[in-house]
């Protein structure tokens, strides 16, 4: 089958896709934004010492890391305006898919800190302790750095994995790179050139963080092992 290629359709609607690009760099933005706080706080809560505020961190944690991103988020956007009445829920599909994108990225990255947090070597906590440090002091100085580096690499993994799910916004109409590319393709009748290049945009903005996330496993691994 011969098939005469047109990149020229690509070049004439750059804007669009550019348009469609920014959307989805804002949609990351925001999910892990507030992804990251939401994982610190049932990070917290899963700690805590009162019963019910951990079992529902617990709850919190499994429902949004077990339930496929894209249900989640069409039941927020169909489902809660009827439950809650649409005089109380004004959000936008843009709101609705960060929420729903945000909720996947800090269920798992609740869980991501608690790892950092426990493979902290009880020695080195016991010792702050002999010292007669403070625990704001050890909080400050052992606990969260360490947490924090732990965390780092599996962290941008979820990022590029988050990256990867934002394409699942086009389903509630956001006019995210995906979107973009579809609407446009209905009007050039030109597929197979709009979905190499917006492959291409995906994977410019992927490899260099994947590569990145690589290098940093690399020497967070061999920094532990000597420690």
């Amino acid at each position: 089958m011969d098939y005469s290629w047109d990149f020229g359709a690509v070049w004439r609607n750059r804007d669009a896709l550019l348009a469609g690009l920014w959307v989805t760099a804002q949609l990351t933005f925001f999910s892990v934004g507030g992804g990251t706080l939401a994982g610190v706080l049932l990070l917290f809560a899963r700690r805590s010492k009162i019963a019910p505020l951990r079992w529902l961190a617990m709850a919190l944690i499994e429902i949004f890391r077990d339930l496929p991103v894209l249900v989640a988020i069409i039941w927020m956007y169909y489902c809660l305006p009827i439950l809650l009445g649409d005089q109380f829920l004004h959000f936008t599909a843009f709101a609705v898919a960060a929420i729903g994108l945000g909720a996947n990225f800090g269920a798992l990255q609740a869980e991501i800190f608690r790892a950092g947090l426990e493979a902290i070597p009880a020695g080195e906590i016991a010792a702050a302790r002999g010292l007669n440090l403070r625990r704001r002091h050890i909080l400050l100085h052992i606990v969260v750095p360490q947490t924090f580096w732990r965390s780092l690499a599996p962290t941008l993994g979820q990022i590029v994995n988050t990256i990867k799910l934002t394409a699942l916004a086009s389903f509630v109409f956001v006019p995210d790179l995906y979107y973009q590319t579809v609407q446009l393709i209905t009007v050039t009748l030109r597929p197979l050139e709009l979905y190499t290049a917006m492959a291409f945009c995906y994977l410019l903005i992927i490899v260099p963080l994947s590569l990145i996330t690589q290098r940093m496993e690399r020497q967070l691994s061999g920094r532990f092992r000597s420690a």
